[in-house]
């Protein structure tokens, strides 16, 4: 009935419009006007269709008038033709009228039958969703009931057999409502032992946190030890399987960065390592040049004893739980013992050049 008064208002609107202005200034204004209500009705017209799953061939016959219509109307507009303007308007205003009367006829002709199948449909997804809640109630070890939402179904399929459309309808309310707070609590219980796993994870994971701490202090990067140290008592206190990921995230950065620091230790002890080897070689060619030069003699046995207390010292720092740690402590410890090696090989060799 609302739609009916609309389409006679608009036409009573439009004929209003034109009683008295067939010939003036205002003219083709309202012509605009005319092509805009018909238009804007063909699109109504148009999403009510495509709503529609099974649509009559007398809909679209009404519907296709109304197109054609509207085409003669806007082709009268453009030829200031105001009397065939408004005629096409009302022509096309009564067909896209008979198809929205087609289309509500249409629709409730097949309530009824449209009810029955959404029903059949609607119980055959809840025996499968049950199924599904009760094989993830099995695997998550869950004693939840599913007594009260089996036989609410049972009930909804006895209704429906017996033709009972409206209390079908309000069983499955009522299975729809209990499903929803079974798949609710099914999924605390799911996240309660997603966090218990989580924390099992994290204490799995402590020794290594601390020996990452540990190795973060050794190198000297005391922010991040206590970055991590943080970190890790968030670990152990967190509530919620996000909070544990977003800490994982946090060390996971800062173990990178300890990690470049180790890498530029290890380097920094290979090119100790390569200072020293040529060092090594170097005294042992020059003690086949002694010839009983005591002086060189007593120096070469410093150095090669010097050698190896630098060798022993290199192996302890790669064996190190930290690595080398500080760098220019290490100059100052190692490189001042390779200067010193350095040193005495060149007085061994200027004693043996002397003395040859």
């Amino acid at each position: 009935m609302n739609k009916l008064l609309v389409f006679f208002s608009l036409i009573l609107v439009a004929s209003m419009v034109f009683v008295t202005t067939p010939n003036t200034v205002h003219a083709d204004s309202q012509l605009d006007i005319l092509i805009k209500i018909t238009q804007n009705t063909k699109e109504h017209i148009k999403n009510d269709i495509d709503k529609l799953s099974d649509i009559s061939q007398e809909v679209y016959d009404f519907y296709d008038e109304g197109a054609r219509e509207t085409v003669l109307l806007t082709q009268a507009a453009e030829k200031e033709d105001v009397v065939s303007a408004r005629q096409h308007f009302i022509s096309a205003m009564i067909a896209f009228k008979q198809a929205s009367l087609a289309i509500s006829e249409t629709e409730s002709q097949k309530t009824p039958q449209t009810i029955i199948s959404d029903q059949s449909q609607t119980i055959k997804k809840y025996e499968n969703n049950i199924k599904k809640l009760k094989l993830i109630s099995a695997k998550l070890n869950t004693d939840i009931d599913f007594e009260q939402i089996d036989q609410l179904l049972a009930l909804a399929k006895a209704n429906y057999a017996k033709g009972s459309l409206k209390q079908t309808e309000e069983v499955l309310s009522k299975a729809a409502s209990e499903g929803k707070q079974i798949q609710k609590l099914l999924y605390e219980i799911s996240e309660q032992n997603r966090i218990i796993k989580a924390k099992q994870f994290v204490q799995k994971h402590t020794e290594r946190i601390n020996s990452l701490i540990l190795q973060a202090k050794t190198f000297g990067l005391q922010n991040t030890a206590d970055v991590l140290k943080q970190s890790q008592i968030q670990l152990l206190q967190a509530n919620t399987t996000n909070q544990i990921k977003q800490q994982f995230k946090i060390i996971i950065i800062y173990k990178q960065k300890v990690e470049q620091v180790k890498e530029t230790s290890q380097a920094e002890l290979l090119r100790l390592q390569s200072l020293l080897v040529p060092l090594e070689k170097k005294a042992q060619s020059l003690a086949g040049d002694l010839k009983e030069n005591s002086a060189a003699d007593h120096f070469l046995k410093k150095a090669f004893n010097l050698i190896e207390e630098t060798k022993q010292d290199i192996k302890d720092l790669e064996y190190a739980p930290g690595g080398i740690g500080n760098t220019k402590y290490l100059d100052l410890t190692v490189g001042k013992k390779i200067q010193t090696i350095k040193d005495l090989l060149m007085k061994v060799e200027r004693l043996i050049y002397i003395s040859s």
